[in-house]
């Protein structure tokens, strides 16, 4: 299974881009083309010279087969800082870089996006290297992008980026000075311990003389060890972004220039060892840059608002507090109605047995109790009838338009003789009946109250009580139906 991403790379004449599709073990470059910003007219270049930048790539590339992007920015347009920290917490660190910064970056009035890492010094100062780059930018790549559904996960400067390339590769070498030299742009990045730690940037690129990139090198190592206290020797690292002739040359200018600068290598046997100086190519150095992975140390300014799934991970805390908030509510509030059920059933049972303490007070004779309220009604009007006393016509309600023999047969009809069904008891008063009795299963305790609900005479057919009995061999039931 493959997936395609496209990759551009931007400096200040043009947009490099290019697609590259991930396999399982390799990457290969389907597609590539060169949109140079000259041919851009002045009034699309007042607009969003970006914006139209890609429009024309997208008249000779394919831009719907992918949705994510990388972004390589020219090294220049960051700005990097040494800044000092009273804490090492990388969240507090990120709360308070912005009002650090301000001071340093150079528009005053503009919205900038950093990204940062500490740098293992010893000391009493938490050292931390950062970039910022302008808001601005980095809108205007996700606005142009996003007219064709692609969604940068990475943008990053491309110079810096090859040396969180050349750190994943090369695991051996430690201390080391990365001169990154491209047509348009130089970048150097001082690396203490695989640890970038100082960023500089100059132009004009690959065009650069060994003397004044030897004098950037011996700057930059004074500056890193006068500010830590370190004497570090450091190899020199040139990476070349195209074969050029001039490659020999720099290389070695830069070990002449560089053989007597102390503290780049150890003294060995009092004579100063020149420095170290190798030169690769950046083919490769990139690859391991792909969206939705992390690369140590890389700048990325994919964040905040522009970052993959940012409200989430700007908010997980929130939300995750959010949650446990609601669970615990839930659960309380589920609680709270248990607890209410619970003693509403209390109560209920409570009230049942005072009306059968009640009926077996005023009935000791009647040893069976179903519903006490339904047979007192009933025995007190047999009573009444049996010394003439007149019934009251609020007892009566509405039976007299309904005889015993119907509900029986009723009853009768609706359960057929294939249910194994035993009647045990028949109350009826006011329009209510209460039948009771057994059955072999559960299953057909539904199957008789289904079969009670069709009658015409019964309105409504429910089920007050199923359980087995003693033996486990029967069910016993009880049905409370209105009429």
């Amino acid at each position: 299974m493959t997936k395609s991403f496209l990759r551009l790379d931007i400096d200040h004449f043009g947009i490099s881009a290019k697609v590259v599709e991930q396999g399982y073990k390799k990457r290969s470059v389907t597609d590539e083309c060169r949109i140079l910003f000259a041919d851009v007219t002045p009034e699309e270049e007042a607009q969003d010279l970006f914006g139209t930048a890609v429009d024309m790539l997208a008249q000779k590339m394919d831009l719907q087969s992918f949705s994510k992007a990388v972004i390589f920015v020219p090294t220049g347009d960051i700005c990097y800082r040494i800044l000092s920290v009273p804490f090492r917490s990388g969240k507090k660190i990120s709360q308070i870089l912005s009002f650090e910064l301000e001071s340093f970056l150079p528009g005053n009035d503009e919205a900038y996006i950093s990204d940062f890492h500490l740098l293992d010094i010893p000391g009493d100062e938490n050292l931390v290297l950062s970039g910022a780059i302008a808001e601005t930018a980095v809108e205007s790549y996700f606005t142009a992008l996003a007219c064709f559904n692609i969604h940068p996960r990475v943008i990053a400067p491309k110079g810096y980026a090859a040396v969180t390339g050349f750190l994943q590769q090369r695991k051996e070498i430690s201390s080391f000075v990365f001169i990154y030299l491209a047509r348009y742009e130089s970048a150097l990045v001082l690396v203490n311990n695989r640890i970038p730690s100082a960023v500089r940037t100059f132009y004009p690129g690959i065009k650069a003389s060994g003397e004044s990139l030897a004098a950037a090198v011996r700057q930059t190592i004074i500056g890193f060890n006068q500010r830590t206290g370190f004497q570090v020797a450091f190899d020199i690292v040139v990476c070349m972004d195209e074969k050029s002739s001039s490659a020999d040359m720099i290389s070695h200018t830069l070990e002449t220039k560089l053989a007597d600068l102390a503290g780049l290598r150890p003294v060995e046997a009092g004579c100063q060892k020149g420095p170290v100086v190798e030169i690769i190519s950046p083919d490769g150095l990139l690859s391991d840059i792909v969206p939705d992975k992390h690369v140590r140390y890389l700048f990325n300014f994919c964040r905040g608002k522009y970052g993959a799934s940012s409200f989430v991970n700007t908010y997980f805390s929130q939300i995750a507090a959010s949650v446990a908030l609601f669970v615990c509510f839930l659960g309380l509030v589920l609680a709270r109605a248990g607890i209410d059920n619970a003693k509403l059933q209390d109560q209920i049972a409570a009230i049942d047995q005072t009306a059968v303490s009640i009926y077996m007070e005023t009935f000791p004779d009647k040893t069976r109790v179903q519903d006490p309220y339904l047979q007192m009604q009933a025995n007190v009007r047999e009573a009444m009838k049996n010394t003439g006393t007149t019934i009251d016509t609020n007892l009566s309600g509405n039976d007299a338009d309904v005889k015993v023999l119907e509900i029986i047969d009723d009853i009768s009809q609706k359960i057929p003789d294939a249910i194994d069904v035993e009647i045990s008891g028949l109350l009826f008063n006011k329009g209510r009946l209460v039948l009771s009795g057994s059955t072999d299963n559960f299953n057909n305790v539904d199957n008789i109250k289904t079969r009670l609900e069709s009658a015409a005479l019964f309105q409504k057919v429910g089920i007050s009580g199923a359980a087995a009995d003693k033996q486990g061999d029967r069910v016993n039931f009880k049905f409370n139906i209105e009429l």
